[in-house]
């Protein structure tokens, strides 16, 4: 099959024809990769050799696909057994061979991932996985924020505690602004103006431009949370001294718990008083040793894909920007420009 390649650290991605296909053994799925999405962290692979687990490399943890071969006990989080036929998404095992997205065939772990509701189109679902489960992992487990039951969901903004999102524009942000206020919390969060309309779509009670001198940025989220901000949560991997600040500046006159989490966990955590830190870490999802990370995952899939099934919750935008493995390279690119903004870029791999 075809495939990007990496030979080995900074080396330019490459179309290589003469891969094997993967064979799926216990708990897996083989799919046929449809749609493949491009994140951050593949160009982090290629440039620091960030959870790389071998060289030559294919990057992709994101898509979404068709089942073309079963393992044995291939088991969905819903507790049903996958078919062949039955189409995929969600976020593969990273730096992994025979997982990587950017393949026409690749491995997922049947459990850690979803089944495509009827609310989602292939290129959405593809564009989904990897930030809606960062976002769960961020939420409910960094931030401790309670799973909620999708058939009987509290009122939004139903209770008086704020939750803060840096970056709430990007494809994390908006999964996390989303959970936070299904949740019940009013959310104030970080963008540029040109977000401002999305993010009161998804009911974010207040956005502020980033751009904000520090701090009158700091002020007014001390004026509009008063005082009950318990949430912060760093989409962006800001994880510098705007968080402290703010932490520093509610401090005491916040009445609830406080909590901080970050997509950045290739940092240290800023120092916080007043707050319990913790780091989201998505990338050992599905390997073996991840016992801990594995389980919360299969626990919350199901509520996750409730939500996204009634509409609750629904993808960011995103930007087919090319066709076929060839099509990854320039669509890379385009990705790394920054050009699209908050919108998530994705290739069209093969016709289904």
């Amino acid at each position: 099959m075809k495939a990007i390649t990496i030979t080995h650290q900074g080396a330019a991605p490459q179309v290589s024809t003469d891969i094997a296909i993967p064979r799926p053994g216990e708990g897996q799925i083989l799919v046929k990769t449809l749609y493949a999405a491009i994140n951050p962290v593949d160009a982090f692979m290629q440039t620091a050799g960030l959870l790389v687990h071998s060289w030559p490399f294919t990057p992709g943890c994101d898509s979404c696909g068709v089942i073309e071969a079963v393992g044995p006990h291939a088991i969905s989080a819903l507790g049903t057994e996958y078919k062949v036929g039955e189409h995929v998404f969600g976020c593969t095992r990273v730096g992994v061979s025979g997982h990587a997205t950017f393949a026409e065939h690749h491995l997922f772990d049947a459990a850690l991932c979803f089944p495509v509701p009827k609310s989602l189109s292939f290129p959405e679902a593809a564009s989904s996985g990897a930030a809606i489960l960062t976002a769960a992992l961020g939420v409910y487990d960094a931030l401790g924020v309670a799973v909620p039951d999708p058939s009987n969901l509290p009122a939004r903004g139903s209770t008086d505690v704020w939750a803060l999102v840096f970056g709430g524009a990007g494809s994390v942000g908006q999964f996390a602004v989303q959970l936070l206020v299904v949740a019940g919390f009013k959310v104030v969060t970080t963008s540029s103006e040109k977000s401002f309309g999305l993010l009161k779509a998804l009911d974010a009670h207040t956005t502020l431009d980033y751009k904000t001198p520090e701090p009158e940025l700091v002020a007014s989220i001390q004026k509009i949370t008063n005082g009950n901000l318990a949430y912060s949560f760093d989409a962006v991997s800001v994880n510098n001294g705007l968080v402290t600040a703010i932490d520093t500046a509610l401090g005491s006159a916040s009445n609830v718990t406080r909590r901080y989490t970050t997509t950045n966990d290739w940092e240290p955590l800023p120092a916080l008083p007043h707050a319990k830190a913790k780091a989201i870490e998505l990338g050992p999802i599905g390997q073996p040793e991840a016992v801990e990370l594995n389980s919360f995952l299969k626990s919350v899939i199901p509520v996750l894909y409730k939500l996204l099934e009634q509409g609750t919750i629904k993808p960011s935008a995103y930007s087919v920007e090319g066709e076929g493995i060839e099509g990854i390279v320039d669509a890379w690119e385009v990705q790394k420009s920054g050009v699209k903004g908050s919108t998530k870029v994705v290739v069209k791999i093969i016709d289904e």
